[in-house]
């Protein structure tokens, strides 16, 4: 796919003069400054550098941040006008602080000029988290969905199969219902020195694991969440609904899971989840789609060959399987609104968006997963699987996921309500609080977040984003 290493610088204007008569262009250079979340996403910033150069005249110097403080790493150059920052790399959940506040550019001008085929685009990402109060102020460059991932080699077994259908009176199978994932995790988990598909294991073996730091461990706490029909807010009264009855089973549940987890799960960020499953630690982990390729990938899985796909657990409601797939993190492409080269700068995400997108999100070397209909139909770009059929199973397994995704918050003050939700969230899986004393705080915070913001102003803006989320197909 002809990666390249990173490094990027951007901008060059043409000035041009007249010496003794005869004119001479000269170049002159100008930075683009990128800022992301530090990592192989923003490996194709250095891929392209010299499409980027050839085609738009640019260089880009491209800035890596910690994944956790990306937001105010960017807030603090946005609200003093540094101009630092030409593109940012956005988490969608900021799009509300960040375009409502005026700091980035409207884009559909630029759209009108250089299409960035937005149609191709799945509802979630395209309708939802690019756009702003009916406008446009960002590309898509990752499509982040949760799916669940399983050892197919374990649930395949023959002994495994058996020993399940007799303690559990139901075949073996990827888990439909939460139920069956707590019945399942609780049927892998096992000491080391007993055996698990005959073989003897050398270490502790887990039934599953999750995302337990605070940044995005309630991520993980809204499939279950979404799937009992809980809701953010009272949509009349913008009163907190994450303290429902809903919420509080499903923190319960996750409570109750906890025991078939690896000790250190409230330590686990993105990498930790990955490794635990992919080095062959846990039966089974929900995470986000670019964990399916890398498990394909023999330089960073151990169960190569044995990945199976299918959708994040359920419940049964009216005799009916009823998901909800968090679409937590994503990244969007964003022009800053300090930008001295705005154009300059579009040109380059739109290129992102279009050109090359397909091949940044079917390779193992970035975490960067699919989001246009386009990716979902070239199975044969996933190199990493050992066939098409293979890299088919794969992508249908995300795209049917991403049809019932449930949307996080993007209106203004989603980063501090995100924030306060995590950190009662691991406070309760902590055991320093029960479910609902937690989410009873949660919600506390979550009322004086809102009154800061505004009641009326955030009770208009959640009720547009409700009702958009409902035309994109995502919400009842």
């Amino acid at each position: 796919m002809g990666r390249k290493i990173l490094g990027l610088t951007v901008c060059v204007a043409l000035l041009v003069s007249l010496v003794g008569g005869v004119v001479v262009a000269q170049a002159k250079e100008v930075t683009l400054t990128v800022v992301g979340d530090a990592g192989h996403n923003l490996r194709p910033f250095e891929w392209y550098k010299d499409d980027f150069f050839k085609k738009f005249g640019v260089k880009l110097k491209v800035i890596g941040v910690p994944f956790a403080e990306t937001y105010e790493k960017m807030k603090i150059e946005f609200v003093t006008h540094t101009g630092a920052y030409d593109i940012v790399v956005v988490f969608p959940k900021f799009m509300g602080d960040f375009a409502g506040n005026g700091y980035l550019v409207d884009l559909d001008e630029y759209a009108k000029k250089l299409d960035p085929k937005m149609d191709d685009v799945t509802p979630g990402y395209g309708k939802l988290y690019c756009k702003y109060g009916g406008k446009l102020y960002a590309v898509p460059f990752d499509g982040d969905v949760l799916s669940l991932y399983y050892r197919k080699d374990l649930f395949d077994s023959g002994t495994e199969k058996a020993a399940f259908k007799a303690g559990y009176g139901y075949d073996l199978k990827p888990p439909a219902t939460w139920k069956e994932y707590l019945e399942v995790a609780k049927f892998f988990t096992r000491n080391k020195g007993e055996k698990l598909a005959g073989e003897v294991l050398n270490r502790d073996f887990y039934g599953t694991a999750f995302y337990g730091q605070r940044d995005w461990a309630w991520a993980w706490w809204g499939n279950r969440f979404g799937t009992l029909g809980g809701v953010y807010f009272d949509e009349r009264t913008m009163e907190p609904a994450i303290n429902s009855k809903a919420g509080v089973d499903a923190l319960n549940d996750m409570i109750a899971i906890k025991e078939f987890c690896p000790p250190d799960i409230l330590a686990f960020g993105y990498e930790e989840l990955k490794d635990a499953f992919l080095n062959g630690q846990t039966s089974m982990v929900i995470q986000w789609p670019c964990v399916g390729k890398k498990g394909a990938d023999p330089e960073q899985s151990k169960i190569v060959g044995k990945v199976g796909v299918a959708g994040v657990p359920g419940g049964m409601v009216k005799g009916k399987l009823y998901r909800r797939a968090m679409m937590p993190c994503g990244r969007v492409l964003a022009v800053t609104k300090d930008s001295k080269y705005p154009w300059e700068a579009y040109q380059v995400i739109q290129y992102l968006t279009t050109v090359t997108s397909l091949d940044d999100v079917s390779t193992a070397e970035t975490g960067l997963d699919p989001y246009r209909y386009s990716h979902f139909a070239h199975p044969e770009a996933y190199e990493m699987f050992a066939d098409v059929e293979s890299a088919k199973i794969y992508l249908a397994g995300v795209e049917a996921n991403m049809e019932v995704g449930y949307p996080e918050l993007t209106i203004p003050g989603a980063a501090q309500y995100g924030d306060v939700l995590g950190l009662e969230i691991t406070k309760a899986l902590a055991g320093e609080k029960s479910a609902k004393v937690a989410l009873n705080a949660a919600a506390k915070e979550w009322t004086e977040i809102t009154k800061r913001f505004g009641l009326k102003e955030q009770r208009k803006l959640y009720q547009a984003l409700v009702k958009g989320w409902r035309e994109a197909g995502l919400w009842k």
